[in-house]
């Protein structure tokens, strides 16, 4: 019996379905409509944006979930935090 994963923005997912090194592991960005947007890491080609039917991200694969949260990055927040001192810096 599956259950519902909830993602949320940052975490890091294993993709037990892919073969490819760099397409084993993605970044969770949220879901836009019926996908599941994210972020892999591209051998010679840097961050590249991946899509996947939000449906699948709660399939089984030999028992386990198939799609599954490994870590968490902490990118986004220092993102958010570097543009709030640039925004509080230019408005002063």
């Amino acid at each position: 019996m599956s259950r519902e994963i909830k993602f949320r923005k940052g975490d890091i997912i294993h993709n037990r379905y892919a073969g490819h090194p760099s397409i084993k592991y993605f970044i969770y960005l949220g879901v836009s409509g019926r996908y599941v947007n994210g972020l892999e890491l591209r051998e010679g080609k840097g961050l590249k944006k991946c899509q996947y039917y939000k449906s699948s991200m709660n399939e089984m694969l030999d028992g386990e979930q198939a799609f599954q949260v490994v870590g968490h990055t902490n990118a986004f927040d220092v993102m958010k935090q570097d543009l709030s001192k640039f925004i509080q810096e230019a408005t002063a």
